[in-house]
């Protein structure tokens, strides 16, 4: 039996047909919370919208909540760096379809940034150690992988994660990290620092560390910045000051430094320091940052001042005559701009 269609309903389909495109089509990749595989296809032949951040350009798919390993095969195609930010979490099977992301024919590795990462479990974090781009993973509050804190040290470019707790095991891997020694964006291109730097290691939301892990952090060459240390015990003072900085340091034209560069250690989450833990620091040969202490007795003062490399001070609110006589033997010493000099001690 044949049916025959009133014009009226024929208008009718053709308009809902119409008002009903695909969601992959309706939408910019960077609003899509969901997606199956044949809406990655499509985003990906209309190609993803991009997001420029500092770490470079991304196709961005940060409002994904969920990748199964399917979707991730597909997103893998894009020739270019993947940002997923709003992952909270990643399966060891998604993980390793990511790791297949294949190299840029004209820039070389791409890039994953998985910056809403809190957690990572072993399967995955040994996945995404197969990843030959650099991974991002700056919420991650716990790294218990020996494999991705390998593959992480040999990341080029600045190292920055979110831990809030660091193993002695782990640091001593993360302090082999030389990303800037050699930063190596693009085939046949070698980008270094102004200074020198052979790597820049931040680790965010860490607030204490044990004498053994800052013993492990002690080998790192360059910029080493723990802004989350609230406190500093004498045993981790000690430790810290023994790093000693950068040991084949070259200039960013590639020429060799004829003075060895001393690297950096930088703990602006100290709003106090001991007098015992400051003598401590002063062994430390490098630039020392302290711009979170407020106020400095005469005799931590003292201590401080028998350090020898360049010292920032600038957070500084009230100096009293004694504190500001005892810094003055300090040599290379910057302080807040105007002196904040106060009567007594």
């Amino acid at each position: 039996m044949n049916v025959i269609l009133s014009p009226r309903l024929i208008f009718f389909t053709v308009i809902a047909a119409c008002a009903l495109p695909s969601l992959a089509l309706a939408q910019d990749s960077s609003k899509l919370t969901t997606l199956t595989v044949e809406q990655a296809r499509e985003v990906m032949a209309k190609k993803p919208g991009i997001v420029g951040s500092a770490d470079g350009s991304f196709a961005n798919f940060d409002a994904l909540t969920t990748l199964t390993p399917e979707v991730a095969e597909v997103l893998v195609k894009h020739e270019g760096a993947l940002s997923l930010n709003g992952l909270k979490e990643i399966s060891p099977e998604t993980a390793a379809a990511l790791a297949k992301h294949a190299p840029a024919k004209q820039f070389g590795y791409a890039d994953l940034r998985l910056n809403g990462l809190k957690t990572i479990c072993l399967k995955a974090a040994e996945a995404l150690a197969a990843h030959q781009g650099k991974v991002l993973l700056y919420s991650l509050e716990k790294l218990d992988s020996i494999p991705l804190a390998l593959k992480l040290a040999r990341q080029w470019g600045e190292l920055r994660l979110g831990i809030t707790e660091l193993l002695p095991p782990v640091a001593a891997e993360l302090a082999k990290h030389r990303g800037t020694d050699e930063d190596k964006t693009r085939p046949g291109v070698i980008l270094r620092r102004q200074d020198g730097a052979a790597s820049v290691l931040r680790i965010d939301n860490l607030s204490s560390l044990s004498p053994e892990t800052a013993d492990a952090l002690a080998a790192h060459e360059g910029v080493l910045v723990l802004n989350d240390l609230t406190s500093l015990p004498h045993a981790v003072a000690v430790s810290l000051a023994k790093r000693t900085g950068n040991s084949n340091a070259v200039r960013s034209n590639g020429s060799s430094l004829t003075a060895k560069r001393t690297g950096t250690l930088v703990l602006n989450g100290l709003e106090t320091l001991s007098t015992e833990s400051a003598d401590a620091l002063a062994a430390f040969t490098g630039e020392l940052v302290l711009n979170a202490i407020t106020e400095l007795p005469p005799a931590t003062a003292a201590a401080l001042a028998q350090h020898k490399g360049r010292l920032h001070l600038t957070g500084l609110t009230k100096i009293s005559t004694e504190t500001h006589t005892a810094l003055q033997r300090h040599a290379n010493l910057l302080l807040p701009r105007p002196l904040p000099l106060t009567a007594g001690k």
